[in-house]
Parts: C-alpha cells; sequence; structure tokens
C-alpha cells in the first residue's frame, strides 16, 4: 500500500536531499520510464520489465486527517490496478519520461521505505540535479495500524527529516 502526505509538496523536498543521504544513508536507487499515450495508456519500463498499467476502476483510498504532532494528512492508497506485461510494439505517439526513483529505508528487513521520484535537469558545466515531483511511502503489510509502535517510531523518523 502506498502513503502519501498531500500537505508537503514533492519540490519542497529538493533541498532536503542531502539530509536524507545523511540520515539515512546512500538510497537505492532505480531508473523508471514512463511513457504515456492516448492509445495504450500508461507504460512503465523497470529493469528488463516493461509492463503496461490498466486501471482496475476500483479506486480505494482512505484520508486521515491531523496525524501526528505536526497534523499531517494521510491519503492511504490500496488500489490495486492490473500490470500487464507488453510484449507488443509501442505506440507511435507518446510521451516519453526518465524517473529517477530514490529508496530510503531505516534499516533493511524495515516495512517501510520512502520513495523519492524526481527528473533530472542540466545546470551549468554538464552537471545534473535532481528535482523531486513526486514521493509516497509504501509499506508492507496488508493493514495500516496507525498505533503500531514500530511503524510509528519510523514514519516519525522520516517525517521529522522530512519537515
Amino acid at each position: 500500500m502506498r502513503i502519501y502526505i498531500p500537505n508537503i509538496l514533492p519540490n519542497s523536498l529538493k533541498h532536503k536531499l542531502e539530509k536524507l543521504y545523511t540520515v539515512f544513508g546512500n538510497p537505492n536507487i532505480q531508473i523508471k520510464y514512463e511513457i504515456i499515450s492516448k492509445e495504450f495508456g500508461v507504460i512503465i519500463i523497470e529493469g528488463e520489465n516493461i509492463t503496461n498499467i490498466e486501471s482496475s476502476f476500483k479506486t480505494n483510498y482512505e484520508l486521515i486527517k491531523n496525524y501526528s504532532y505536526k497534523n499531517y494528512d494521510l491519503l492511504v492508497d490500496k488500489t490495486n490496478n492490473n500490470k500487464i506485461n507488453l510484449i507488443s510494439q509501442f505506440p507511435v505517439n507518446y510521451i516519453y519520461t526518465k524517473i529517477i526513483k530514490l529508496e530510503f529505508k531505516t534499516h533493511k528487513k524495515s516495512k517501510l521505505t520512502l520513495i523519492i521520484d524526481c527528473l533530472e535537469e542540466p545546470i551549468t558545466n554538464f552537471e545534473l540535479i535532481r528535482i523531486p515531483v513526486d514521493f509516497y511511502f509504501i509499506y508492507d503489510n496488508d493493514t495500516l495500524d496507525l498505533k503500531d509502535m514500530f511503524f510509528q517510531e519510523e514514519f516519525n523518523r522520516f517525517l521529522s527529516n522530512l519537515n
């Protein structure tokens, strides 16, 4: 399940990436490509996997107001979209985006992962900066218990470094 925080804009994390590197160590970095077309919808390329994301049209969202001492709203997304392996040709007309996916964890066996999707923009002297365009948490559990002590500790640790 994914957990979003609508109170924090992704662009505000641009200057906090270095702090996250310092606190949580180097993240797991993956490169993901999104291809969006009218004919085929959203196609995701991650590593050697090419999948077409097909909506199930059954959304499962829950909004939790005023979580933690900072009064953040949480949007819990339990929607399961169908992922279909794509083996045919790509669409002719499409929009192509390269996304750098940063995955932060407090420790290796953690069930909570902070995901920050970034675009790379060139600046002077061919240097690239990463600009966050989306962020969310992935929680590896079927049920979300906000009173679970381990979840609260990890989540609040991430929140304190995002603020």
